[in-house]
């Protein structure tokens, strides 16, 4: 092999070489950036958006508020401006939110059912002076005929709970799902007792016959 021959070989080797080592350079880096990419996607995917966040938060709190436990602490305001009262809607004989306009909403829900109080039920309620606050009371008014309301028993107000309007959204939905769940379970309830009274008959009727026959044989 001459110089010139051993130089181009030489220097073939060299760019070879020199190539590799800058692929494996770069590999490394590439690597590890990949890795850190794919860990920092699969956390954006496990964290919830700040949406979802918002949602868990309010859901949070309204089950706090539907709790009946004494450790459920909810902080409710004492008194509204009852000038600024827009309207009431009555969403069950416990649940009720008072609409003072500009989006602001206030949540009471009764320790107890009011007698009388049902979905979308008028009331009546005392003022003293320009506010209507905690203890104060109110009455489902009950519609004997055409214009004519007759007030039912007094209940009280134990606080008013400001909600935001997604809150309200979920006490809403918050109601309606345990009505259904007690449809569903007075239905439950009542195929049960046909179910128990279809066996007794079927158990009944042979026992009578067998009877029957025991003392046409007797006879």
């Amino acid at each position: 092999m001459d110089g010139t021959t051993f130089q181009m070989h030489w220097q073939q080797t060299i760019s070879t070489v020199g190539i590799l080592a800058l692929v494996t350079a770069l590999a490394v880096p590439l690597s590890s950036w990949a890795e850190t990419n794919s860990a920092a996607q699969g956390q954006e995917a496990t964290q919830p958006s700040t949406q979802e966040l918002a949602t868990l938060q309010a859901q949070a709190r309204v089950d706090s508020i539907f709790s009946d436990s004494s450790d459920a602490m909810v902080e409710g305001q004492r008194c509204l401006p009852a000038r600024r009262i827009r309207g009431v809607n009555v969403l069950d004989n416990r649940t009720l939110v008072f609409d003072l306009g500009r989006d602001e909403n206030y949540l009471v829900r009764l320790k107890r059912q009011c007698f009388g109080l049902r979905k979308n039920t008028p009331i009546s309620y005392e003022v003293h002076g320009s506010q209507f606050c905690k203890h104060d009371g109110f009455r489902a008014l009950e519609t004997w005929s055409i214009g004519e309301f007759v007030p039912g028993p007094r209940c009280s107000i134990p606080s008013f709970i400001p909600v935001t309007d997604l809150e309200k959204g979920l006490v809403r939905a918050r109601v309606k799902a345990d009505q259904e769940a007690k449809v569903a379970e007075r239905k439950a309830e009542r195929a049960a007792r046909r179910a128990a009274k279809e066996a007794a008959k079927a158990v009944s009727v042979p026992d009578q016959q067998g009877n029957d026959r025991q003392d046409g044989e007797n006879a």
